[in-house]
Protein backbone atom coordinates (compact mmCIF):
# COMPACT_ATOMS: atom_id res chain seq x y z
CA UNK A 1 0.00 0.00 0.00
CA UNK A 2 0.75 3.50 -1.07
CA UNK A 3 1.04 6.75 1.02
CA UNK A 4 -2.36 7.43 -0.11
CA UNK A 5 -3.88 4.97 2.30
CA UNK A 6 -1.88 6.77 4.97
CA UNK A 7 -4.73 9.00 7.29
CA UNK A 8 -2.64 12.59 7.75
CA UNK A 9 -2.09 13.15 11.71
CA UNK A 10 -3.70 16.83 11.20
CA UNK A 11 -6.55 15.46 8.34
CA UNK A 12 -10.02 16.02 9.16
CA UNK A 13 -10.20 12.60 9.59
CA UNK A 14 -7.80 11.81 12.25
CA UNK A 15 -8.90 14.69 14.17
CA UNK A 16 -13.01 13.18 14.20
CA UNK A 17 -11.41 9.53 14.94
CA UNK A 18 -9.26 11.10 18.22
CA UNK A 19 -12.86 13.02 19.69
CA UNK A 20 -14.26 9.37 18.90
CA UNK A 21 -11.66 7.81 20.91
CA UNK A 22 -11.52 9.81 23.66
CA UNK A 23 -14.93 9.70 24.21
CA UNK A 24 -14.99 5.97 24.33
CA UNK A 25 -12.44 5.96 26.13
CA UNK A 26 -13.85 8.14 29.10
CA UNK A 27 -16.90 5.96 29.20
CA UNK A 28 -14.73 2.56 29.39
CA UNK A 29 -13.10 4.07 32.31
CA UNK A 30 -16.33 5.12 33.41
CA UNK A 31 -17.79 1.63 33.34
CA UNK A 32 -15.11 -0.83 34.66
CA UNK A 33 -15.36 0.30 38.37
CA UNK A 34 -19.59 0.12 37.88
CA UNK A 35 -19.11 -3.50 36.05
CA UNK A 36 -16.27 -4.16 39.07
CA UNK A 37 -18.83 -3.06 41.75
CA UNK A 38 -22.45 -4.00 40.46
CA UNK A 39 -22.30 -6.43 37.89
CA UNK A 40 -24.07 -8.25 40.50
CA UNK A 41 -27.08 -5.96 40.00
CA UNK A 42 -27.53 -6.18 36.88
CA UNK A 43 -30.11 -8.75 35.21
CA UNK A 44 -31.84 -9.25 32.15
CA UNK A 45 -32.08 -6.27 29.69
CA UNK A 46 -29.56 -4.11 31.80
CA UNK A 47 -27.12 -6.96 31.60
CA UNK A 48 -27.66 -7.57 28.14
CA UNK A 49 -26.86 -3.96 27.29
CA UNK A 50 -24.09 -3.31 29.31
CA UNK A 51 -22.27 -6.81 27.91
CA UNK A 52 -22.96 -5.30 24.14
CA UNK A 53 -21.07 -1.86 25.02
CA UNK A 54 -18.50 -3.95 26.32
CA UNK A 55 -18.07 -6.43 23.42
CA UNK A 56 -18.28 -3.14 21.09
CA UNK A 57 -15.29 -1.60 23.30
CA UNK A 58 -13.06 -4.10 22.65
CA UNK A 59 -13.68 -4.73 19.11
CA UNK A 60 -12.97 -0.87 18.40
CA UNK A 61 -9.90 -0.97 20.50
CA UNK A 62 -8.96 -3.76 18.70
CA UNK A 63 -9.62 -2.30 15.26
CA UNK A 64 -7.88 0.82 16.51
CA UNK A 65 -4.47 -1.15 17.32
CA UNK A 66 -4.44 -1.96 13.50
CA UNK A 67 -5.49 1.11 12.34
CA UNK A 68 -3.42 2.83 14.44
CA UNK A 69 -0.20 1.50 11.44
CA UNK A 70 -2.03 3.44 8.66
CA UNK A 71 -1.86 6.68 10.55
CA UNK A 72 0.92 9.04 10.35
CA UNK A 73 2.82 10.76 13.04
CA UNK A 74 4.69 14.52 13.68
CA UNK A 75 8.15 14.30 13.91
CA UNK A 76 8.83 17.31 15.20
CA UNK A 77 6.25 19.82 12.80
CA UNK A 78 7.38 17.65 9.79
CA UNK A 79 4.73 14.92 9.29
CA UNK A 80 5.70 11.11 8.91
CA UNK A 81 3.41 9.22 6.05
CA UNK A 82 5.62 6.25 5.34
CA UNK A 83 3.91 2.79 6.41
CA UNK A 84 7.31 1.53 7.73
CA UNK A 85 8.30 4.27 9.30
CA UNK A 86 4.68 4.47 11.46
CA UNK A 87 5.19 0.60 11.76
CA UNK A 88 8.04 1.12 12.98
CA UNK A 89 7.07 3.80 15.16
CA UNK A 90 4.09 2.24 16.36
CA UNK A 91 5.55 -1.07 17.31
CA UNK A 92 8.83 0.12 19.66
CA UNK A 93 6.11 2.82 21.73
CA UNK A 94 2.80 1.66 22.09
CA UNK A 95 1.60 -1.63 20.32
CA UNK A 96 2.05 -3.74 23.16
CA UNK A 97 0.08 -1.31 25.82
CA UNK A 98 -3.08 -1.25 23.08
CA UNK A 99 -2.87 -5.03 22.86
CA UNK A 100 -3.05 -5.21 26.16
CA UNK A 101 -5.60 -3.31 26.67
CA UNK A 102 -8.05 -4.57 24.47
CA UNK A 103 -7.46 -8.02 26.40
CA UNK A 104 -11.30 -9.32 25.72
CA UNK A 105 -12.25 -9.64 29.10
CA UNK A 106 -16.04 -9.82 28.38
CA UNK A 107 -15.97 -12.92 26.44
CA UNK A 108 -14.48 -14.55 29.43
CA UNK A 109 -17.00 -13.74 31.43
CA UNK A 110 -19.75 -14.47 29.46
CA UNK A 111 -18.14 -18.41 29.40
CA UNK A 112 -17.65 -18.69 33.03
CA UNK A 113 -21.11 -16.80 33.98
CA UNK A 114 -22.97 -19.37 31.41
CA UNK A 115 -20.71 -22.11 33.42
CA UNK A 116 -21.58 -21.10 36.83
CA UNK A 117 -25.33 -21.02 35.82
CA UNK A 118 -25.11 -24.62 34.38
CA UNK A 119 -23.46 -25.79 37.77
CA UNK A 120 -25.71 -27.37 40.04
CA UNK A 121 -23.61 -27.77 42.87
CA UNK A 122 -23.31 -25.16 45.29
CA UNK A 123 -19.51 -25.69 46.46
CA UNK A 124 -18.56 -25.83 42.83
CA UNK A 125 -20.87 -22.74 41.98
CA UNK A 126 -19.39 -21.14 44.95
CA UNK A 127 -15.80 -21.88 44.00
CA UNK A 128 -16.53 -20.38 40.16
CA UNK A 129 -18.26 -16.87 41.65
CA UNK A 130 -14.84 -16.65 43.07
CA UNK A 131 -13.33 -17.21 39.86
CA UNK A 132 -15.58 -15.16 38.63
CA UNK A 133 -14.98 -12.39 40.61
CA UNK A 134 -10.96 -12.55 40.05
CA UNK A 135 -11.72 -12.35 36.02
CA UNK A 136 -13.66 -8.93 36.97
CA UNK A 137 -10.49 -8.03 38.91
CA UNK A 138 -8.38 -9.08 35.82
CA UNK A 139 -10.97 -6.64 33.88
CA UNK A 140 -8.70 -4.10 35.32
CA UNK A 141 -6.35 -4.79 32.95
CA UNK A 142 -8.02 -1.98 30.53
CA UNK A 143 -6.98 0.36 32.78
CA UNK A 144 -3.98 0.38 30.33
CA UNK A 145 -6.73 2.63 28.38
CA UNK A 146 -5.84 5.30 31.21
CA UNK A 147 -2.14 6.10 29.09
CA UNK A 148 -4.59 5.53 25.80
CA UNK A 149 -7.01 8.48 26.79
CA UNK A 150 -4.25 10.69 27.72
CA UNK A 151 -2.24 10.06 23.98
CA UNK A 152 -5.72 10.46 22.65
CA UNK A 153 -6.18 13.94 24.80
CA UNK A 154 -2.75 15.06 23.63
CA UNK A 155 -2.81 14.31 19.92
CA UNK A 156 -6.27 16.02 20.14
CA UNK A 157 -5.02 19.15 21.67
CA UNK A 158 -2.10 19.43 18.99
CA UNK A 159 -4.90 19.04 15.89
CA UNK A 160 -7.30 21.57 17.34
CA UNK A 161 -6.84 25.25 17.13
CA UNK A 162 -6.06 27.38 20.18
CA UNK A 163 -8.90 28.57 21.71
CA UNK A 164 -10.09 24.90 21.66
CA UNK A 165 -7.01 24.17 23.56
CA UNK A 166 -7.53 26.03 26.39
CA UNK A 167 -10.94 24.81 26.92
CA UNK A 168 -9.70 21.38 26.17
CA UNK A 169 -7.63 21.67 29.17
CA UNK A 170 -10.62 23.13 31.35
CA UNK A 171 -12.57 20.49 30.67
CA UNK A 172 -10.03 17.25 30.74
CA UNK A 173 -9.20 18.54 34.14
CA UNK A 174 -12.91 18.39 35.26
CA UNK A 175 -13.29 14.90 34.02
CA UNK A 176 -10.11 13.83 35.35
CA UNK A 177 -11.02 14.70 39.08
CA UNK A 178 -14.40 13.35 38.51
CA UNK A 179 -13.30 9.83 37.38
CA UNK A 180 -11.17 9.57 40.55
CA UNK A 181 -14.14 10.37 42.33
CA UNK A 182 -16.38 7.93 40.71
CA UNK A 183 -13.80 5.39 40.79
CA UNK A 184 -13.21 5.84 44.77
CA UNK A 185 -17.44 5.19 44.95
CA UNK A 186 -17.14 2.33 43.08
CA UNK A 187 -14.42 0.53 45.46
CA UNK A 188 -16.32 1.59 48.62
CA UNK A 189 -19.36 -0.63 47.30
CA UNK A 190 -16.80 -3.43 45.66
CA UNK A 191 -14.36 -3.57 48.55
CA UNK A 192 -17.77 -4.91 50.76
CA UNK A 193 -18.94 -7.21 47.83
CA UNK A 194 -15.47 -8.98 47.92
CA UNK A 195 -15.79 -9.89 51.51
CA UNK A 196 -19.56 -10.68 50.94
CA UNK A 197 -20.89 -8.37 52.90
CA UNK A 198 -19.85 -8.94 56.25
CA UNK A 199 -22.92 -7.51 59.19
CA UNK A 200 -20.73 -5.20 60.15
CA UNK A 201 -19.59 -3.52 57.00
CA UNK A 202 -21.16 -0.45 55.61
CA UNK A 203 -23.71 -1.50 53.00
CA UNK A 204 -25.15 -3.71 55.68
CA UNK A 205 -25.30 -0.50 58.30
CA UNK A 206 -27.05 1.48 56.23
CA UNK A 207 -29.12 -1.84 54.73
CA UNK A 208 -28.42 -1.13 51.12
CA UNK A 209 -28.57 -4.73 49.92
CA UNK A 210 -32.58 -5.31 48.83
CA UNK A 211 -31.82 -1.11 47.14
CA UNK A 212 -31.45 -0.44 43.69
CA UNK A 213 -27.68 -0.02 41.97
CA UNK A 214 -28.44 3.83 41.91
CA UNK A 215 -29.06 4.04 45.69
CA UNK A 216 -25.85 1.88 46.25
CA UNK A 217 -23.56 4.16 43.74
CA UNK A 218 -24.96 7.27 45.54
CA UNK A 219 -23.78 6.27 48.56
CA UNK A 220 -20.34 5.30 47.50
CA UNK A 221 -19.96 8.46 45.87
CA UNK A 222 -21.14 10.21 49.41
CA UNK A 223 -18.78 8.46 51.21
CA UNK A 224 -16.42 8.80 48.89
CA UNK A 225 -16.41 12.41 48.91
CA UNK A 226 -16.36 12.74 52.72
CA UNK A 227 -13.72 11.34 53.08
CA UNK A 228 -11.45 13.02 49.76
CA UNK A 229 -12.50 16.13 51.27
CA UNK A 230 -11.44 15.24 54.88
CA UNK A 231 -15.39 15.61 56.18
CA UNK A 232 -16.92 13.55 58.71
CA UNK A 233 -18.15 10.13 57.71
CA UNK A 234 -19.68 7.46 59.18
CA UNK A 235 -16.37 5.91 60.94
CA UNK A 236 -15.09 2.51 59.15
CA UNK A 237 -15.25 -0.38 61.44
CA UNK A 238 -13.06 -2.64 58.96
CA UNK A 239 -9.29 -3.22 58.50
CA UNK A 240 -9.72 -2.66 54.15
CA UNK A 241 -12.74 0.31 55.24
CA UNK A 242 -10.17 2.08 57.41
CA UNK A 243 -6.90 1.71 54.53
CA UNK A 244 -9.78 2.77 51.95
CA UNK A 245 -10.32 5.83 54.28
CA UNK A 246 -6.58 6.91 54.48
CA UNK A 247 -5.88 6.31 50.92
CA UNK A 248 -9.34 8.10 49.83
CA UNK A 249 -7.95 11.60 52.35
CA UNK A 250 -4.23 11.36 50.89
CA UNK A 251 -5.88 11.03 47.19
CA UNK A 252 -8.23 14.43 47.66
CA UNK A 253 -4.80 16.39 49.08
CA UNK A 254 -2.85 15.51 46.13
CA UNK A 255 -5.91 16.82 44.07
CA UNK A 256 -5.79 19.32 45.65
CA UNK A 257 -2.45 20.11 45.14
CA UNK A 258 -2.41 19.37 41.56
CA UNK A 259 -5.33 22.14 40.68
CA UNK A 260 -3.43 24.72 42.68
CA UNK A 261 -0.55 23.55 40.80
CA UNK A 262 -2.37 23.43 37.43
CA UNK A 263 -4.23 27.33 38.21
CA UNK A 264 -0.91 28.54 38.90
CA UNK A 265 0.95 27.24 35.96
CA UNK A 266 -1.75 27.96 33.55
CA UNK A 267 -1.90 31.63 34.20
CA UNK A 268 2.00 31.25 34.72
CA UNK A 269 2.37 30.42 31.32
CA UNK A 270 -0.40 33.04 29.83
CA UNK A 271 2.16 36.00 31.68
CA UNK A 272 5.27 34.41 30.52
CA UNK A 273 3.94 34.61 27.09
CA UNK A 274 2.80 38.17 27.13
CA UNK A 275 5.81 38.87 28.61
CA UNK A 276 8.15 37.23 25.86
CA UNK A 277 5.91 38.69 23.13
CA UNK A 278 6.41 42.26 24.69
CA UNK A 279 10.40 41.89 25.26
CA UNK A 280 10.42 40.56 21.38
CA UNK A 281 8.73 43.61 20.19
CA UNK A 282 10.71 46.28 18.10
CA UNK A 283 8.80 49.28 19.49
CA UNK A 284 9.94 47.82 23.47
CA UNK A 285 13.46 47.23 22.43
CA UNK A 286 13.67 50.95 21.29
CA UNK A 287 12.40 52.67 25.02
CA UNK A 288 14.56 53.96 27.66
CA UNK A 289 15.92 51.06 29.97
CA UNK A 290 13.48 53.00 32.85
CA UNK A 291 10.21 53.01 30.76
CA UNK A 292 11.06 48.93 29.87
CA UNK A 293 10.95 48.31 33.66
CA UNK A 294 7.82 50.44 33.86
CA UNK A 295 5.90 48.66 31.44
CA UNK A 296 7.27 45.17 32.59
CA UNK A 297 6.13 45.82 36.06
CA UNK A 298 2.53 46.64 35.00
CA UNK A 299 2.07 43.17 32.96
CA UNK A 300 3.25 41.52 36.64
CA UNK A 301 0.61 43.90 38.38
CA UNK A 302 -2.16 43.66 35.44
CA UNK A 303 -1.50 39.67 35.77
CA UNK A 304 -1.84 39.21 39.39
CA UNK A 305 -4.93 41.42 39.35
CA UNK A 306 -6.54 39.28 37.01
CA UNK A 307 -6.36 36.47 38.98
CA UNK A 308 -9.77 38.01 40.78
CA UNK A 309 -11.77 37.10 37.80
CA UNK A 310 -11.18 33.51 38.11
CA UNK A 311 -12.76 33.15 41.34
CA UNK A 312 -16.26 32.99 42.07
CA UNK A 313 -18.23 35.65 43.63
CA UNK A 314 -18.61 34.63 47.23
CA UNK A 315 -14.56 33.65 47.08
CA UNK A 316 -14.19 37.33 45.77
CA UNK A 317 -15.78 39.16 48.50
CA UNK A 318 -13.68 37.32 50.82
CA UNK A 319 -10.32 38.23 49.31
CA UNK A 320 -11.59 41.90 48.57
CA UNK A 321 -12.37 42.12 52.54
CA UNK A 322 -9.36 40.76 53.41
CA UNK A 323 -6.96 42.88 50.91
CA UNK A 324 -8.83 46.13 51.78
CA UNK A 325 -9.19 45.71 55.15
CA UNK A 326 -7.30 49.21 55.60
CA UNK A 327 -10.13 50.54 53.79
CA UNK A 328 -12.64 49.73 56.06
CA UNK A 329 -10.58 50.89 59.41
CA UNK A 330 -8.70 53.69 59.04
CA UNK A 331 -10.80 56.55 59.08
CA UNK A 332 -12.42 55.57 56.47
CA UNK A 333 -16.06 57.33 55.67
CA UNK A 334 -16.93 53.54 55.08
CA UNK A 335 -16.06 52.76 58.74
CA UNK A 336 -19.88 53.77 60.30
CA UNK A 337 -21.51 52.26 57.37
CA UNK A 338 -24.11 49.10 57.02
CA UNK A 339 -22.17 45.75 56.44
CA UNK A 340 -24.02 44.97 53.21
CA UNK A 341 -23.25 48.62 51.62
CA UNK A 342 -19.60 48.04 52.36
CA UNK A 343 -19.75 44.56 50.60
CA UNK A 344 -21.47 46.20 47.93
CA UNK A 345 -19.26 48.99 47.33
CA UNK A 346 -16.03 46.41 47.77
CA UNK A 347 -17.75 44.44 44.36
CA UNK A 348 -17.27 46.89 42.82
CA UNK A 349 -14.03 48.02 43.36
CA UNK A 350 -11.17 47.53 40.55
CA UNK A 351 -7.53 47.26 41.53
CA UNK A 352 -4.94 49.46 40.09
CA UNK A 353 -1.13 49.75 40.16
CA UNK A 354 0.88 53.44 39.50
CA UNK A 355 4.34 53.54 39.68
CA UNK A 356 6.00 56.48 41.32
CA UNK A 357 5.79 59.79 38.94
CA UNK A 358 2.34 58.67 37.67
CA UNK A 359 -0.48 60.80 37.70
CA UNK A 360 -3.44 59.47 38.93
CA UNK A 361 -5.88 62.54 39.06
CA UNK A 362 -5.26 66.39 37.73
CA UNK A 363 -7.07 69.51 38.83
CA UNK A 364 -9.87 70.67 37.18
CA UNK A 365 -10.82 67.63 35.27
CA UNK A 366 -13.78 65.76 35.06
CA UNK A 367 -14.22 63.26 38.15
CA UNK A 368 -14.99 59.79 37.04
CA UNK A 369 -13.58 57.94 40.11
CA UNK A 370 -12.62 58.36 43.27
CA UNK A 371 -9.66 56.07 44.88
CA UNK A 372 -8.64 53.98 47.93
CA UNK A 373 -4.93 53.59 49.01
CA UNK A 374 -4.47 49.50 49.48
CA UNK A 375 -0.51 50.62 50.16
CA UNK A 376 1.75 53.14 48.50
CA UNK A 377 2.10 56.93 49.03
CA UNK A 378 0.68 59.78 47.14
CA UNK A 379 1.08 63.25 46.90
CA UNK A 380 -1.73 65.92 46.90
CA UNK A 381 -1.56 69.31 45.29
CA UNK A 382 -3.63 72.30 45.13
CA UNK A 383 -2.82 75.62 44.70
CA UNK A 384 -2.58 76.27 47.95
CA UNK A 385 -1.25 73.32 49.91
CA UNK A 386 0.05 69.74 49.47
CA UNK A 387 -0.17 66.53 51.41
CA UNK A 388 0.77 63.28 51.50
CA UNK A 389 -1.63 60.15 51.85
CA UNK A 390 -0.42 56.42 52.62
CA UNK A 391 -2.35 53.19 53.38
CA UNK A 392 -6.36 53.82 54.05
CA UNK A 393 -6.81 56.95 52.63
CA UNK A 394 -9.04 58.02 49.77
CA UNK A 395 -9.23 61.19 47.68
CA UNK A 396 -11.46 61.86 44.91
CA UNK A 397 -14.63 61.26 46.70
CA UNK A 398 -16.25 64.89 46.60
CA UNK A 399 -15.95 65.08 42.72
CA UNK A 400 -17.38 61.74 42.44
CA UNK A 401 -20.42 62.31 44.83
CA UNK A 402 -21.38 65.67 43.92
CA UNK A 403 -20.55 65.05 40.21
CA UNK A 404 -18.25 67.83 39.97
CA UNK A 405 -14.50 68.45 38.95
CA UNK A 406 -11.39 67.41 40.29
CA UNK A 407 -10.19 69.92 43.18
CA UNK A 408 -6.46 68.62 42.94
CA UNK A 409 -4.16 66.73 41.44
CA UNK A 410 -2.31 63.69 42.76
CA UNK A 411 0.74 62.03 41.73
CA UNK A 412 2.29 58.59 42.99
CA UNK A 413 4.90 58.91 45.48
CA UNK A 414 5.73 55.22 45.43
CA UNK A 415 4.93 52.23 43.68
CA UNK A 416 0.73 52.07 44.58
CA UNK A 417 -2.08 49.99 44.49
CA UNK A 418 -5.66 51.63 44.52
CA UNK A 419 -8.67 50.56 44.70
CA UNK A 420 -10.68 52.73 42.11
CA UNK A 421 -14.38 53.21 42.36
CA UNK A 422 -15.94 54.73 38.77
CA UNK A 423 -19.36 56.95 38.60
CA UNK A 424 -21.25 54.33 36.66
CA UNK A 425 -20.40 51.78 39.40
CA UNK A 426 -21.22 54.14 41.84
CA UNK A 427 -24.69 54.52 40.05
CA UNK A 428 -25.44 50.55 40.56
CA UNK A 429 -24.79 50.88 44.54
CA UNK A 430 -26.89 53.73 44.54
CA UNK A 431 -30.06 51.54 42.94
CA UNK A 432 -29.60 49.01 45.77
CA UNK A 433 -28.48 51.56 48.46
CA UNK A 434 -30.15 55.18 47.92
CA UNK A 435 -30.38 56.05 51.22
CA UNK A 436 -26.52 55.21 52.33
CA UNK A 437 -25.53 57.06 49.02
CA UNK A 438 -27.50 60.31 49.73
CA UNK A 439 -26.19 60.29 53.32
CA UNK A 440 -22.43 60.35 51.62
CA UNK A 441 -23.57 63.05 49.28
CA UNK A 442 -24.63 65.21 52.28
CA UNK A 443 -21.31 64.91 53.66
CA UNK A 444 -19.53 65.73 51.41
CA UNK A 445 -21.43 68.49 49.95
CA UNK A 446 -21.17 69.60 53.82
CA UNK A 447 -17.21 69.07 53.80
CA UNK A 448 -17.12 71.43 50.65
CA UNK A 449 -19.29 74.03 52.01
CA UNK A 450 -17.11 74.31 55.46
CA UNK A 451 -13.84 74.29 52.87
CA UNK A 452 -15.33 76.88 50.72
CA UNK A 453 -15.83 78.79 54.23
CA UNK A 454 -12.42 78.62 55.03
CA UNK A 455 -10.72 79.86 51.68
CA UNK A 456 -10.72 78.43 48.31
CA UNK A 457 -10.06 74.62 49.79
CA UNK A 458 -7.06 75.95 52.12
CA UNK A 459 -7.75 72.81 54.23
CA UNK A 460 -7.76 69.99 52.07
CA UNK A 461 -10.17 68.02 54.63
CA UNK A 462 -12.13 66.49 51.49
CA UNK A 463 -9.61 64.17 50.97
CA UNK A 464 -9.37 61.22 53.74
CA UNK A 465 -6.23 62.49 56.21
CA UNK A 466 -5.16 61.06 59.04
CA UNK A 467 -1.99 59.08 57.69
Amino acid sequence: MGESWVIHPLSTVRHYHLMFMVALTFVNLITIPLEMAFSEDMHDVAHKCWLSFNVFSDIVFCFDVGLNFRIGFLDGQVPILDPKHIRKDYLSTWFFPDVIAAFPVDIIIVILEQHYHADASSLIASKMLRVLMFVRVLGLIRLLRVPRLLRFCSQLEGVSDIQLRRSFRYVFVILMIFLIWHWNGCIQYFLSAVAEFPPDCWVMRENLMNTSVGVKYSFGLCRALSQMTLMSADPPTRMEEWWNAMISRVIGFLILIALLAFIIITFGNAHKKKKKMLKSSEIFRLLPRALRQRITQHYQWQFENNILDTVSKPLKKDIMAAVCSNLLTKGSLLKNCDTNFIEAILMKLECEFFQPGDIIIRQNAQADRMYFIEFGRVLLKTDFKTEVLCDGDYFGDIGVLLRGEQIATVHAVTGCRLFSLSVDKLQEIEEEFPEEINILRVAAQQRKNDLEHKGLFTQNTFLLRDC
